[in-house]
């Protein structure tokens, strides 16, 4: 009983901010409301999610959310074991260079955000003065603005940002591996390549699998970097299921559909990390 009291505390609190807003998103999604607390809620059942299913910017949103999984595994995985490595070695400076890569972490998204958005500005922005000043004036550096490269030029911003963080995740691993093993394989005979696929990549298993569910919950749920630097646009060739959900909540006051949008993020992110959790764990066994 007395450890019951004890954690009572921490559990209404928990159930304040965690569990009641998620009931809630639940609920509301079954009306049609505009958000006015003095307007009323009229009962749709499952219409809101209908909808949202059958409209063109769920598939677009589901592709974009496909090319920022890859992007992860294509861009930030190689960048972020590739700085791990760096600062592992005996290399002068690393801990400079370990400041350096992690800084982006500690500067606000939107900031970020903004920050590339004036650099890949079309007119007078610094790479297009660049490409200027070295002869390429053809070259249209607006990937913002392009319905085709604006969400890969997302994904470049997001793995700049994101590639810092997870190279301390892969560093963590790294140092849990004891260095007699390599010293024992030096003995033996083997190559670097073989040290880095036959010792290196299996003893941080648990770090490459931490990296991939930050990914696929990161590329779910992801909204600041998308709002900033195009809002879903141009049209809604970069639309994420964030930027639809805040869109028809805060621009268009359909808060019953945008909870249905809510509610899909929740059962979405929840059900990747039960299966990857059970993919990995079935690996272990096996």
């Amino acid at each position: 009983m007395e450890s019951v009291l004890l954690s009572l505390p921490a559990f209404l609190i928990y159930s304040f901010i965690i569990i009641y807003p998620m009931v809630s998103v639940f609920y509301m999604s079954f009306f049609k409301w505009n958000g006015i607390p003095s307007s009323s809620m009229e009962f749709t059942g499952l219409r809101n999610y209908i909808a949202f299913f059958m409209d063109n910017r769920f598939y677009t949103a589901l592709r974009n959310i496909g090319i920022f999984i890859l992007s992860g595994f294509l861009l930030i995985l190689p960048v972020a074991f590739f700085l791990a490595t760096v600062i592992q070695s005996k290399l002068r400076g690393k801990r400079f260079l370990r400041t350096s890569y992690f800084f982006p972490q500690v500067i606000s998204r939107t900031a970020i955000a903004l920050m590339w958005y004036f650099l890949l500005y079309p007119e007078g922005g610094p790479v297009a003065s660049l490409f200027h000043m070295i002869g390429l004036n053809t070259v249209d550096v607006n990937f913002l603005g392009s319905k085709i490269w604006a969400i890969y030029a997302i994904t470049v911003i997001n793995a700049w940002t994101y590639a810092g963080f997870n190279m301390l995740i892969f560093s963590a691993g790294l140092t849990s591996i004891p260095e007699e093993i390599y010293e024992a394989a030096v003995v033996d005979g083997v190559n670097p390549l073989q040290k880095l696929v036959y010792i290196t990549v299996p003893m941080m298993k648990s770090s490459f699998q931490l990296f991939v569910i930050n990914c696929v919950i990161g590329s779910i749920t992801t909204f600041e970097m998308v709002y900033a630097t195009t809002g879903g646009g141009p049209g809604s060739a970069s639309e994420v299921f964030g930027t639809l959900l805040y869109k028809n909540a805060f621009t268009y006051n359909n808060y019953g559909y945008s909870n249905a949008i809510g509610s899909f993020l929740i059962i979405a992110s929840f059900g990747a990390t039960l299966i990857l959790n059970f993919i990995f764990s079935k690996r272990d066994r096996d």
